[in-house]
């Protein structure tokens, strides 16, 4: 990953403070294949009491000259469907890679309703498949690509954390 806007500040001057903070973002695979899997770290602070109604969906762009033009969602890649935190925090939470730095206070430290603290998620491998029934040779070309993250309460529909990593793709189907 060659660079990192936590909480989305450079893109969106005007945001406001989000109840999740990301505090650091890291892809750890030096290349990432289509299909493949992605080995990240994420450390977020939580700055008011959270729900488990919490979903987080991806956005990915392409540069093209001076402007960043939208993935679709082709293949499983791009700007797909939400997912949900907390599976993530389950997933994380069975390979202990799920750390709540005030969990010896907490009752339940893999609990999906996030308390006031700081949490990590790391090395924790996300599988990125390709749909069988996309007809695409290559659904991604070498060049500049930004990945955003948007983490959303449910209901209602409301931004509470972002984060944009910016990504070369040298080879087709590699990210480095």
């Amino acid at each position: 990953m060659s660079d990192v806007d936590l909480n989305c500040r450079e893109e969106n001057t005007k945001l406001s403070s989000f109840p999740i903070e990301i505090l650091s973002f890291n892809i750890w695979n030096n290349q990432l294949s289509i299909p493949g899997t992605l080995d990240f770290l994420m450390s977020f602070n939580v700055t008011k009491k959270l729900s488990n109604d919490i979903e987080f969906s991806t956005k990915i762009q392409r540069k093209l000259g001076p402007n960043w033009i939208h993935v679709p969602c082709l293949a499983g890649i791009g700007g797909c469907e939400k997912q949900s935190l907390c599976s993530l925090i389950q997933k994380a939470c069975k390979t202990n890679s799920f750390i709540q730095s005030n969990s010896k206070n907490s009752k339940n430290p893999c609990s999906c309703d996030l308390d006031i603290g700081i949490y990590t998620i790391e090395h924790v491998p996300i599988n990125i498949k390709r749909k069988k029934s996309a007809k695409l040779a290559q659904p991604i070309t070498p060049g500049q690509y930004r990945l955003q993250v948007m983490f959303l309460k449910s209901k209602p529909n409301t931004i509470i954390g972002c984060v944009i990593g910016y990504l070369t793709l040298l080879k087709s189907n590699k990210f480095v």
